[in-house]
């Protein structure tokens, strides 16, 4: 699920100039990114912070993701 969110995030920063994908793929990505560090967390309950950090990476980057790419195609598109 972990790498499922990077490919989309991925995707999304590839895609982001025909603006749909701006609002489908970085959401999906965070989703899968949560689901990804969910799992992990029951898997191992007690983990160390940067561990918590590198499991909520791919999320983080899905989150962060969004918000850079409206922003690079509000940018764009001014004349």
């Amino acid at each position: 699920m972990a790498l499922l969110s990077l490919v989309l995030t991925l995707l999304s920063a590839l895609t982001f100039w025909l603006a749909v994908p701006i609002f489908i793929l970085p959401p999906l990505a965070a989703y899968a990114g949560y689901r990804a560090y969910r799992t992990r967390r029951q898997q191992q309950p007690h983990m160390r912070r940067t561990q918590k950090l590198l499991w909520m990476l791919p999320m983080l980057l899905a989150i962060v993701a969004m918000p850079l790419e409206l922003y690079v195609l509000n940018a764009g598109y001014r004349v």
